[in-house]
């Protein structure tokens, strides 16, 4: 369970860093406009995702 958890955090971490760079990459090329919303909507939920990722592995269940 402990590797699932791995597997899934680095996961978690690293399509946050691309919705960063693809943000940036759209704010680059458009300027400001409604795109921006989608790559911040995915990374505000992928720090949800590692926030309880990191709270599962304070169970016992997952150690």
């Amino acid at each position: 369970m402990y590797i699932v958890l791995v597997i899934m955090l680095i996961a978690a971490c690293l399509t946050l860093f691309f919705c960063g760079y693809y943000l940036a990459v759209i704010k680059e090329k458009i300027g400001r406009s409604v795109l921006i919303a989608i790559p911040i909507t995915i990374g505000l939920f992928m720090f949800n995702v590692i926030w309880a990722l990191l709270e599962l592995s304070k169970t016992a269940r997952w150690q």
